[in-house]
């Protein structure tokens, strides 16, 4: 039975498996070879048409082929190979018959549909426990693939709608820490800032501080508080009032403090691409190979909202991982 704090994981957890992602409209009437090509690039036509033949593709529920001519809103299931990744640790921080609380590893992406499957958080969830349990898990928010910490999924619709208006009504309350280059101004200061797409950038996911009313501009609002001055860094609280993508990293760039160990904010598009390259070759996560810190500094520490079923308060917290106490103790400072 899942309940609070004296669970057994395995009972708790349900497992995000196939991966499904939803036909686009710019898809329609394109063959679902063709597209999986275009749109997943792990792998080629060959590696692509070989999944279909091992059945390891379904289009909306049935047997996939790779002709079939995909229409808008097409549901397309992958089941990636069984052979597991490397064993890497989900630590639990709360279950109950609403939510599921994991301190989230870095180098893992939140959602299924990913251009890197074999590093998503559900397969290494499902992987690491080994028995399925009825039901999906749907993450109530975000994090970044190199972002650690707290990430609460929902453990059926009527909670994740429930954690979805609270998110839209601002009354969720979110803490991450982060090492940032440079000496950190002392004090509190909040950033209200518009955050959109990165016009003159060749990747197509980087934001940047925009003018406020410009194309895809959305108003972001983010706290920062100095903790600590490090050498030749600074350790400071972050806290997003809204819930655009990549909005602490895009702040702090626009403060002129990126965080240590950011390959896509504070450097060109070339450091990103040439990542992004290493990852698809199934290269170490941590680039260059064995690097320190190896990720991005950015840690999801707390996060408080109300239970879905009766509001109770709910004060979630991840403790601070190896690497982030490695990196402040190395540079003078105190953890924790």
């Amino acid at each position: 039975m899942c309940g609070g704090g004296g669970v057994e994981p395995v009972a708790c957890l349900h497992m995000v498996a196939p991966l499904r992602s939803i036909v686009p409209a710019t898809a329609h009437g394109r063959t679902l070879l063709d597209w999986l090509v275009a749109r997943f690039r792990y792998l080629d036509a060959d590696g692509w048409s070989a999944a279909i033949h091992q059945n390891q593709l379904q289009r909306n529920d049935a047997r996939a082929l790779p002709d079939d001519v995909l229409a808008t809103g097409d549901s397309i299931a992958y089941r990636p190979p069984a052979a597991p990744p490397a064993a890497v640790p989900i630590p639990l921080l709360h279950c109950d018959p609403d939510l599921l609380a994991v301190d989230k590893p870095p180098h893992l992406v939140v959602q299924a549909d990913t251009a890197f499957p074999g590093i998503s958080l559900p397969l290494a969830i499902a992987r690491q426990w080994g028995e399925v349990v009825p039901g999906p898990l749907e993450p109530v928010h975000r994090l970044d693939r190199e972002t650690s910490g707290t990430l609460v999924f929902a453990r059926h619709p009527a909670a994740a709608r429930a954690c979805q208006r609270q998110f839209e009504a601002g009354t969720v309350h979110k803490e991450y820490v982060a090492v940032v280059h440079g000496t950190f101004p002392a004090g509190s200061s909040l950033v209200e800032a518009s955050i959109g797409p990165a016009v003159h950038s060749r990747i197509a996911a980087r934001r940047a501080v925009v003018a406020a009313g410009s194309r895809g501009a959305r108003a972001a609002r983010t706290t920062f508080a100095l903790l600590q001055h490090l050498d030749g860094a600074s350790l400071v609280r972050c806290v997003p009032h809204t819930g655009r993508t990549h909005q602490i990293r895009v702040h702090l760039e626009h403060l002129g403090h990126p965080l240590l160990g950011d390959k896509l904010y504070g450097q060109s598009d070339a450091v990103w691409l040439d990542y992004t390259a290493h990852l698809k070759r199934d290269g170490d996560p941590r680039w260059p190979s064995g690097a320190v810190p190896g990720r991005q500094l950015l840690h999801a520490e707390r996060l408080q909202l109300q239970q879905p079923s009766d509001g109770t308060p709910l004060d979630l917290r991840a403790p601070w991982p190896a690497d982030l106490i490695a990196a402040v103790t190395e540079r003078g400072g105190s953890a924790g």
